[in-house]
């Protein structure tokens, strides 16, 4: 996400940047590593691979700290943030590390992108037994509670052409069922060329490529905000009523 916002991790993000500084414990909100980007409205908290070094740093702390709890130091930092934007996205890489962790736990809801391959479908179970067993140890035995609003279930890098993929795509639906939103991200030439250029689909000029190819990359992207944001709506629209109950 850094490098699609048009920044260069290596070269553009300062440790300072990125939320090192929360995970040590030198601060305690993201606020003073928020960096407006070229779209109007949104911010960004970049990061760089020296934010491989949190792995080492939370469960550092979990060990000499006495009331620590690594996986809510996200969730805790970005409280003042929660007050400020409509909607916070965290991206995370596709592993269970510490900070995907504090990630899940911090977020309302999860989009989680799924290439319709064996392999994927396979780590994507193996995933979701894992992170069970962790909200398990780190929330529910500990009193807690942890919900989201929605899990959807992104079917990804698409191919029409590939006969394998279609009978991947029946075992995510049976496995996955209502979680799978009814849009599909398909595999292009186009999608390929904008991250090449370190860019998305909506910097690049339509009238640089095929327009079946870019409206079919367009469109379906369009439709997966569209779901998102309904999702959202929907979400916000419960708070406001059991705010109003209560």
């Amino acid at each position: 996400m850094t490098t699609l916002f048009g920044l260069l991790p290596d070269v553009d993000v300062a440790d300072e940047q990125t939320i090192l500084g929360l995970c040590y414990g030198s601060e305690v909100s993201v606020d003073y590593a928020i960096t407006p980007t070229y779209w109007s409205g949104i911010d960004i908290i970049p990061a760089n691979l020296a934010l491989y070094s949190a792995e080492f740093a939370l469960p550092s702390r979990q060990k000499t700290e006495g009331s620590f709890e690594f996986w809510n130091v996200l969730n805790n930092g970005i409280d003042a943030a929660r007050t400020k934007y409509d909607v916070i996205i965290l991206d995370t890489s596709p592993s269970l590390s510490y900070l995907t962790i504090n990630a899940l736990l911090a977020s309302d809801g999860l989009i989680m992108p799924l290439p319709p391959s064996t392999l994927d479908f396979t780590s994507s179970g193996q995933f979701w037994n894992l992170f069970n067993d962790l909200t398990a140890n780190l929330v529910t035995n500990r009193g807690k509670s942890k919900s989201f609003d929605f899990v959807d279930v992104l079917l990804a890098r698409v191919d029409a052409n590939d006969a394998s993929s279609s009978v991947v795509r029946e075992w995510i639906t049976a496995a996955y069922a209502g979680m799978v939103l009814p849009v599909e991200i398909p595999k292009t030439a186009l999608t390929a060329s904008a991250s090449a250029e370190f860019g998305t689909v909506y910097d690049t000029d339509p009238a640089s490529i095929n327009a079946r190819t870019y409206r079919r990359a367009y469109d379906a992207y369009e439709r997966v905000v569209e779901l998102v944001e309904e999702q959202i709506n929907t979400a916000w629209k419960r708070q406001t009523g059991e705010s109003n109950g209560a």
